[in-house]
């Protein structure tokens, strides 16, 4: 069994690789000490030193001379590999911090949206999967009607884009919790659930996880073990696709329903039902005083990649990124019939 000390330094030298992971250029001990700080973690900028010297022994950093340090992919690795008691709740937390950094503007339709990113080998972007994809955009069962693409080596947001590979960018459902935040409406984040589709209307839930309990993000789960049937979704209107459950307070249910058509207006619109107040939806009880909704996953249309057995890694959550800088989802026909 590990020991205290031995638990306590890992986690120090995993706060230090998170800052460099976090940052655009790179950091030097002091300016790393300053952000531990605002964080509750003390360490003078000697203690950094020391554990810098060790991480690059590790390869996890590397030193820039003067610059500072920045990450490697191995630290990167590092980190998705952390203390796992420590990640417990960190979905629940990135959907509050993204919220809140979101500053999406429905009357000038101008700001930041969230983001997921997928990475899909660009052989596997055949003219019949692209158009696969596109038939799931046009039925509604993805998170409005906008993506962002980029190819190898390019950047969308923080991430890169790996060799032979294309990276797809489509809106994350929390953008609706930015939205309706700003608005001085509070959805709170329940559950990624699977939900069953018959005839083209939600059935029930066929798997629950909540996300103060979850180190990953559950439509990550559902899609790397090819869960979902979109493709089915699309063709017959029975299926199972990725959701999550939503609630927000009775009060506000009037307001959410004129901001849930705004958004809609913009292409993000993403719900696909609004409970009624206090009561069950699809037998997932709501407390007093509230209200539940079922909204699309972004991810949906890209899950089809998994389901025709092939790779696509998928990272929900991924950031933020500029709305204006969004594509009509049948711009990716064009984007990829380019490729080389």
């Amino acid at each position: 069994m590990k020991s205290f000390r031995e638990i306590k330094v890992k986690r120090q030298l995993h706060a230090i690789l998170q800052v460099l992971a976090n940052a655009d250029e790179p950091v030097g001990s002091e300016k790393i000490s300053d952000l531990l700080r605002l964080q509750g973690i003390n360490l003078t900028d000697r203690a950094v030193r020391v554990y810098l010297e060790i991480t690059d022994r590790l390869n996890l950093t590397k030193s820039i001379g003067r610059k500072g340090r920045i990450i490697t992919e191995k630290g990167i690795e590092e980190i998705e590999s952390a203390v796992v008691i420590d990640k417990v709740g960190f979905i629940s937390s990135k959907i509050e911090e993204l919220s809140y950094q979101m500053d999406f503007n429905l009357e000038t339709k101008k700001g930041s949206i969230i983001l997921n990113v997928s990475a899909v080998k660009k052989k596997y972007l055949t003219p019949d999967i692209v158009q696969k994809i596109l038939r799931a955009f046009e039925k509604n069962l993805g998170m409005g009607k906008l993506i962002t693409f980029a190819n190898e080596n390019e950047k969308i947001g923080n991430f890169k884009v790996p060799p032979e590979h294309v990276g797809i960018g489509t809106v994350c459902s929390v953008t609706l919790n930015g939205i309706f935040l700003k608005n001085h409406v509070h959805m709170t984040s329940r559950y990624g659930c699977l939900l069953e589709l018959e005839n083209r209307k939600p059935k029930r839930f066929t798997q629950l996880i909540n996300y103060e309990g979850t180190t990953i993000d559950p439509l990550e789960i559902f899609i790397r073990g090819k869960m979902t049937s979109i493709w089915k979704c699309v063709t017959s209107g029975n299926g199972l696709l990725g959701a999550s459950f939503r609630e927000i307070p009775s009060i506000a249910i009037n307001k959410a329903r004129e901001l849930a058509k705004k958004a809609n207006d913009c292409f993000l619109g993403g719900i696909l039902t609004f409970g009624e107040p206090n009561q069950p939806v699809l037998d997932v009880p709501v407390p007093q005083g509230k209200t539940g909704l079922i909204i699309l996953a972004g991810l949906n249309p890209i899950a089809i990649i998994s389901e025709e057995g092939m790779e696509v890694s998928s990272k929900a959550l991924c950031g933020l990124h500029k709305y204006e800088d969004l594509y009509f989802y049948k711009e990716l026909a064009k984007f990829c019939k380019k490729l080389k």
